[in-house]
C-alpha cells in the first residue's frame, strides 16, 4: 500500500512539475512576448523594464535603459540604484510605478537601512547625470551647512551634528535671503538636496528634516534617445557590453542591433 502511495505521489509530482516550472518562469518574465527581458522581485519592489537587475543579468548584456540597473543584494536585499554608477551616489528605491513612470528614491546615506538612523547626515548633492529623470511632485530644496561657527536666523541648528564650537544647520532654500554671505560663518561644507514636501509646520525643522529625508524624492522618467527606434518599433532596448552595441529585444525572443522588423517610422 505504501509503495502504491509513493508511486502515486511521484506521478503527481511529475505531472505538476511543468506547471510549477511555468509559474516560476512567468514570475521572472516581464512579458511572455519578451522572454529576453526579465522582471524580478526585490523586497517589495518589482524590478522590470526599463529597469533591470544589475547583479542578476548576464555580464555581457542587459534589457533596459543604461544607468537603470538596480542592485538587489545590498543591505539585506533592498533595491539600490547607483545613479550614474558613481559608487558614492546610491539610492534606495522603495517604490516604482510603471504605469505613471515614477520612482521614489531615498539617499542611502540617510535611509532607514543605514545606521545611524537617529541622526542622518547628507553627504552629497543629487546628481542625476544624463539620465532621463525629472523631479516630480511637491518638492522642497534643503540646504545643509556643516561645522560652522554659528547659525543664521533663517536656518535651524541640528543638535546631533553640532558641538559647542562647531554648528551644523538646515534650512529650506525658499527662506534664504538673496545673495546671503555664508563666508561669515566659516562652514566646512554645504550640501544641497531635494525631498518631498512632507513637512508639518507645527513641528520644528530640526526634527522634521529627518522624516523628510527618509521619505526621499520622486522622479519621473522618459524615453532615452538611444531607445527611440527600438521602442517605437515595438521592442525593448538594451545593450551588449562585448560588442558595445545597442540591442533591441523584440516580440517572440528575437534580438537585433537596431529595431524590430524594420517598422520604425520617424514622426
Amino acid at each position: 500500500m505504501s509503495h502504491l502511495l509513493h508511486s502515486l505521489s511521484l506521478s503527481l509530482l511529475l505531472l505538476l512539475f511543468p506547471f510549477f516550472f511555468f509559474i516560476s518562469i512567468a514570475a521572472q518574465s516581464n512579458d511572455t512576448n519578451f522572454p529576453g527581458c526579465f522582471a524580478y522581485k526585490c523586497a517589495n519592489t518589482t524590478i522590470s523594464y526599463p529597469f533591470w537587475r544589475l547583479d542578476g543579468e548576464p555580464a555581457t548584456q542587459y534589457c533596459g535603459y543604461e544607468g537603470f540597473g538596480i542592485n538587489c543584494d545590498n543591505y539585506g536585499g533592498t533595491p539600490e540604484i547607483p545613479i550614474a554608477y558613481l559608487g558614492r551616489d546610491s539610492y534606495y528605491a522603495p517604490s516604482i510605478s510603471y504605469e505613471s513612470k515614477r520612482i521614489v528614491l531615498v539617499d542611502y546615506d540617510v535611509s532607514p537601512v543605514v545606521p545611524p538612523v537617529d541622526c542622518p547626515r547628507v553627504r552629497h548633492d543629487i546628481d542625476l547625470g544624463n539620465l532621463p529623470f525629472n523631479f516630480w511632485g511637491q518638492n522642497v530644496n534643503l540646504s545643509f551647512h556643516f561645522n560652522c561657527t554659528g547659525v543664521p536666523s533663517f536656518a535651524h541648528e541640528i543638535p546631533c551634528l553640532s558641538t559647542p564650537t562647531n554648528k551644523s544647520c538646515v534650512h529650506s532654500l525658499t527662506f534664504e535671503p538673496e545673495n546671503f554671505d555664508w563666508t561669515q560663518y566659516s562652514c566646512d561644507e554645504e550640501v544641497l538636496t531635494t525631498v518631498l514636501d512632507v513637512f508639518n509646520v507645527t513641528r520644528p525643522m530640526e526634527k522634521e528634516f529627518r522624516r523628510a529625508l527618509r521619505q526621499g524624492f520622486e522622479l519621473k522618467w522618459g524615453r532615452t534617445e538611444d531607445c527611440e527606434k527600438c521602442e517605437v518599433s515595438g521592442g525593448r532596448c538594451g545593450y551588449n557590453r562585448n560588442t558595445r552595441e545597442d540591442m533591441c529585444f523584440c516580440s517572440g525572443g528575437k534580438t537585433t542591433t537596431g529595431h524590430c522588423n524594420g517598422t520604425f517610422t520617424k514622426d
